[in-house]
């Protein structure tokens, strides 16, 4: 499938000069705060200022794409992901995880295995604000499908994930 090439407004724009190591979500993002998805991310409990503030991402050589590990707690991004992905996927995985980081300082449980991935609350509003943020910038519905695909889930996984992203975003709406 041929994805949509659309040109990012420059708060969008990650920063693709970063070595190896722990580096500030903002130097990744330096523009995220003009976001919309930014204002999506940003709760009571946790205001915008504080969550970009004490956001770090750990670029690693690993296989994968982009993660939060709790332990640090920071986003640890795959050096090759960083280095090739598609601008706004690299866009969206950031904005999801920044939103993940989000939930951990509140006290969620990103991990709970009780439930299964497609269902979890954490990762149904984490790629909600990521879907959200993907239409508003002009992607189809194919490009949203291609980027919630990946080698952990298959087909009728990734359309139960995108139903309950649309549920989400139907019970929650944003700033779209």
């Amino acid at each position: 499938m041929k994805r949509m090439n659309i040109e990012l407004p420059e708060y969008a724009l990650v920063v693709r000069t970063l070595l190896r190591g722990d580096h500030p979500y903002r130097r990744l993002l330096p523009r995220i705060d003009e976001s919309p998805v930014a204002r999506r991310i940003e709760s009571p409990l946790t205001p915008l200022g504080l969550l970009l503030d004490s956001a770090r991402v750990r670029i690693k050589p690993r296989e994968g794409y982009c993660f939060v590990d709790i332990t640090i707690p920071a986003i640890i991004l795959s050096e090759e992901y960083y280095q090739r992905a598609n601008p706004i996927d690299l866009y969206l995985d950031l904005a999801h995880e920044l939103m993940h980081l989000r939930q951990f300082a509140e006290g969620q449980n990103l991990w709970d295995n009780s439930l299964h991935y497609v269902d979890r609350p954490t990762e149904i509003e984490g790629y909600a604000v990521a879907v959200e943020e993907g239409i508003r910038l002009g992607m189809t519905e194919a490009d949203i499908m291609h980027h919630l695909s990946n080698p952990w889930m298959d087909e009728s996984e990734t359309a139960r994930l995108r139903k309950n992203i649309e549920q989400f975003l139907l019970d929650h709406p944003g700033c779209s």
